[in-house]
């Protein structure tokens, strides 16, 4: 049933993310998007959703979702949609990709009007085999361009990923460890262990460890391990196509067997990236929409400083467009996004097994807040922060998570925004929303398990307009002439 243009003048416009690990990990499924649901009675509202899951270790991750809400906007159409692609990453290179839309069918709403523009809703990022450390997201949104009689668009939506992971952890040699719960009854086959873990369990008591003897003790190991096993000659020896091949019992221990698999060498991740796109389409007096230039940020960290937003993440900016005291609404949403980070080469070279550029992530914050008219625009606030580590994580450092350590290295983040100004609309105060997932880690896949998503459901009902600055002085003006 095609929606009215009641019903497709509200939308709730997405402005980025801060999301934080309590301790650094793999990247196994990611995401930041706002999605609109239309109810069975009719009623619309947008789901804003979150998506986090670690790769071996456990962890809670504590996010807030940025969104401006519209509604009820003048000579306006909203649509929003999703489309997604499978990117083969080779461990360290650029990989590009492109998720065409051709002939996409407008809602009536939306067509045949003056002018449209194409923003971005959110992504979300997940491994359909196994998890890596991301080094680059680079993703963009074409231009639209109308066709059939303005009925159908076309755009794209393009960019760039890059994963590098070549610690222990990353099947680093062909092996993997496996555990298997002991059957109760001889004559029962064991089953492999699936432990019960709560959706949202209270925090975890913490125990501190002394940072620079954890580092010690794995600098230590892995000198050992590259000695025994001639890591190259492992690595270039063991590339194959087929899956695996061999797996033996080792011994059994606490009422657990366990088992050393030999695996086939993975030199590609493929990764799945699911792109959420908001197209607004409107008559050339209801709205206006002015691009930025890009906007970069760049910073480097060392391995006994830490870093903090506040200090290094921040960035302000100004958006230039029309006088916004002329609209209703003055506010921004992206057209483009991109991180680039990398660890220090030097602190790679001290290590025997680290080779590449990848590391853990701890904190990752793209967002845009605090925006405000000003003279021909707006101002705001954009987060563009990356961070690899804290004093703070290493209070969380387990036997199985001693693997979360300190690197040093450089972020490279950036952003484009797109000036959005609604002569006409309800007037809508930016929205922080905050949450937390606690995620089991041991290597589970996150690609439908409910537990590595947070969404949450927001009203796009309809509310008073404010009047724009024009409409009012003009009502004054007609109500001076009455009185004289």
């Amino acid at each position: 049933m095609p929606l009215t243009p009641q019903r497709c003048s509200s939308a709730a416009i997405w402005q980025g993310f801060e999301h934080q690990w309590e301790y650094n990990h793999r990247l196994n499924r990611f995401g930041s998007y706002v999605r609109r649901l239309i109810t069975e009675n009719g009623l619309i509202s947008a789901v804003v959703g979150h998506s986090a899951a670690s790769g071996t270790g456990e962890d809670m991750a504590h996010f807030r979702e940025f969104v401006t809400e519209v509604a009820g906007v003048g000579g306006v159409a909203f649509q929003t949609g999703v489309a997604e692609t499978i990117v083969e990453c080779q461990r360290g290179d650029l990989t590009p990709f492109v998720i065409r839309l051709k002939d996409l069918e407008l809602n009536p709403a939306l067509q045949n009007r003056d002018q449209y523009t194409v923003v971005l809703g959110g992504f979300d990022i997940y491994a359909l085999e196994h998890s890596e450390k991301i080094m680059t997201l680079d993703l963009e949104v074409t231009d639209p361009t109308l066709e059939r009689d303005g009925t159908r668009l076309r755009f794209s939506m393009l960019g760039e990923l890059c994963f590098d992971c070549r610690s222990p952890e990353c099947q680093l040699l062909p092996v993997r460890l496996e555990v298997e719960r002991v059957a109760a009854g001889p004559d029962q086959e064991s089953e492999s262990e699936v432990p019960e873990v709560p959706e949202m369990p209270d925090l975890r008591p913490k125990r501190g460890l002394d940072r620079r003897q954890v580092d010690r003790v794995a600098r230590w190991l892995k000198r050992q391990l590259a000695q025994l096993t001639d890591v190259e000659d492992v690595k270039q020896s063991v590339v194959g196509e087929q899956g695996d091949i061999l797996r033996r019992r080792l011994f059994s221990l606490f009422g657990r067997r366990f088992f050393l698999k030999f695996l086939n060498w993975r030199l590609s991740a493929p990764y799945v990236i699911r792109v959420h796109y908001l197209i607004i389409a409107g008559d050339e007096e209801a709205f206006s929409v002015t691009e930025s230039a890009d906007f970069e940020h760049a910073y480097a960290w060392d391995m006994e400083h830490e870093i903090h937003q506040e200090e290094v993440g921040t960035l302000p900016v100004q958006v230039s467009g029309q006088d916004p005291r002329a609209y209703a609404v003055n506010t921004l949403a992206f057209r483009h996004i991109f991180l680039d980070v990398a660890i220090d080469e030097t602190h790679g070279s001290d290590d025997p097994i680290q080779w590449g550029k990848g590391m853990h992530f701890l904190e990752w914050c793209t967002a845009i807040r605090d925006i405000q008219p000003y003279d021909d625009g707006v101002t705001a606030t954009l987060d563009l922060f990356y961070k690899n580590w804290s004093d703070a994580m290493n209070e969380v450092i387990t036997l199985t998570t001693w693997g979360a350590v300190r690197a040093g290295g450089h972020a490279r983040m950036g952003a484009r925004l797109a000036l959005l100004q609604f002569r006409e609309a309800a007037s809508s105060q930016q929205r922080a929303l905050p949450g937390r997932i606690y995620w089991p880690g041991r290597g589970l896949s996150a690609q439908h398990d409910p537990r590595a998503r947070f969404e949450r459901r927001i009203s796009l009902g309809p509310r008073e307009k404010a009047p724009s600055v024009t409409s009012a002085v003009s009502k004054a003006q007609t109500a001076g002439r009455r009185e004289t």
